[in-house]
């Protein structure tokens, strides 16, 4: 009903036998046969920095977007939660992918709709929505949708999203994303994994601990830099 999806393997260096999901013409998820074994490069970013740099150990983990499940493949150290709108997306995830039940929860619903309206609080929210390639479903880009997956973490929780924009930030779309995310959660770590395309994987990471505060910048005249530094200590 949501989208068309079609499973084959592929050549792709470095990889052992991959195999890929594509859903509507694009590239969605890769997974291959070594052991363990690889994902597409923002996954294994990702379940680095769940894993080492958050170090989070039986933690909620919401995952705004399926694609092919592979954030939490053969991963027992946290619960996830995927949230679709595509019901037929874990069946074929499963049986022609994966080739094993999905690790976690799995809800049919629409994102914005389900973090507006959830009781729990999640460790992290992690948003990677898309219904093609390059787009985002324009209600899941606004201000509004943003301060709802900061209502839905915990007090110290933290938002992953994974954008596709040009490598240097440079275009309308990609400043003005980046702007209202960070009038929500405040200054976010912004981590560019591709710089040889036009278009690439970009880590957005903010924090529902950190509030969002308009910066002054430093000039010859009012220079505050070496005050800064000791309030920050």
């Amino acid at each position: 009903a949501y989208a068309t999806y079609r499973i084959a393997p592929v050549t792709l260096a470095g990889f052992d036998a991959p195999r890929v999901c594509w859903i509507k013409k694009s590239v969605a998820s890769i997974i291959d046969a070594s052991g363990p074994p690889r994902y597409a490069r923002y996954i294994e970013r990702l379940r680095t920095l769940l894993r080492e740099g958050l170090a989070l150990r039986e933690g909620r983990v919401l995952v705004l977007g399926a694609g092919g499940f592979t954030l939490s493949h053969r991963e027992p150290l946290n619960h996830y939660t995927y949230v679709d709108i595509d019901p037929a997306v874990k069946d074929i995830a499963e049986r022609d992918f994966l080739r094993e039940p999905i690790r976690g929860e799995f809800v049919v619903a629409d994102a914005r709709a389900y973090v507006r309206d959830t009781a729990l609080r999640y460790d992290v929210v992690v948003v990677d929505v898309y219904s093609a390639l390059t787009s985002i479903p324009a209600h899941l880009v606004t201000r509004e949708f943003w301060r709802t997956t900061r209502r839905a973490l915990a007090e110290d929780g933290v938002m992953v999203a994974n954008l596709l924009l040009d490598p240097q930030l440079a275009t309308p779309y990609a400043r003005g994303l980046l702007a209202t995310i960070q009038a929500e959660y405040g200054a976010c770590a912004v981590e560019v994994l591709f710089r040889d395309r036009p278009l690439g994987n970009v880590l957005v990471t903010g924090s529902a601990a950190a509030e969002p505060q308009a910066a002054e910048p430093y000039t010859d005249e009012r220079n505050r830099a070496d005050m800064d530094v000791l309030r920050s200590r």
